[in-house]
């Protein structure tokens, strides 16, 4: 997929975020203790775990948190080929997470995912781009894929940067992928309240940010 050459919507003063997350039927505060639940998930894991499990646990610990949250106020969970969502009443608005690189919550360079994403991913972002009003955006394979569900898919996007102790949140709608299959363009990013991460266990101090989280693909087969 060819990436997105339009500059996105960057928001991060405090009263353009809280209204347009208004908008959305969210909170920053609902957000942000979403990725702070992920963090206590990442950072009570030790050398004892699997590699990858840190990350796993942080993914599923902030999507079990948003569902909790959001539930309660008419959203549903939905789980689309083992890719867990919170999608609105309305189903307009679909909620996931992922790991993003070192320039996450950043106003002037835009993020990549931390890793390559699956394949509904890669729907969703067919979906987002085509519902944009800018024709241009639409370019070459995107004019044969699928008619728009009407419903747009946001990432909570969380960089757990240990050496500075610091993690960076932002709220953003997915456009584009690199060849990698890392998405790299964005129609909006929502920057969020950066958070302090103290007390970090020694066994995480000098690691980075880990393992990233996963979309999790099964391969169903006929038996023959």
């Amino acid at each position: 997929m060819e990436s997105n050459s339009l500059t996105p919507l960057v928001r991060i003063e405090p009263p353009d975020v809280h209204r347009r997350l208004a908008e959305l039927g969210l909170e920053e505060a609902i957000l942000l203790k979403a990725a702070e639940r992920g963090w206590v998930a990442f950072a009570s894991c030790t050398r004892n775990h699997p590699p990858a499990i840190p990350a796993i646990w942080a993914w599923g610990e902030m999507i079990c948190s948003l569902g909790e949250q959001l539930v309660p106020r008419g959203w549903e969970r939905k789980n689309e080929s083992m890719w867990p969502l919170v999608v609105n009443r309305a189903g307009t608005i679909a909620l996931s997470a992922a790991t993003g690189n070192e320039d996450t919550g950043s106003k002037d360079i835009d993020p990549l995912t931390s890793c390559a994403k699956g394949p509904r991913t890669v729907d969703a972002v067919f979906a987002n781009r085509r519902q944009l009003v800018h024709p241009d955006m639409l370019v070459g394979p995107l004019e044969s894929v699928k008619k728009p569900s009407g419903r747009s898919v946001w990432l909570l996007l969380v960089r757990r940067d240990i050496a500075a102790r610091e993690m960076r949140i932002e709220l953003s709608q997915p456009i584009a992928m690199d060849l990698e299959g890392r998405v790299n363009g964005w129609a909006e990013r929502i920057i969020l309240t950066s958070q302090r991460l103290d007390g970090i266990p020694e066994i995480l101090l000098g690691d980075g940010d880990g393992p990233q989280s996963p979309e999790i693909t099964v391969d169903i087969r006929r038996r023959a």
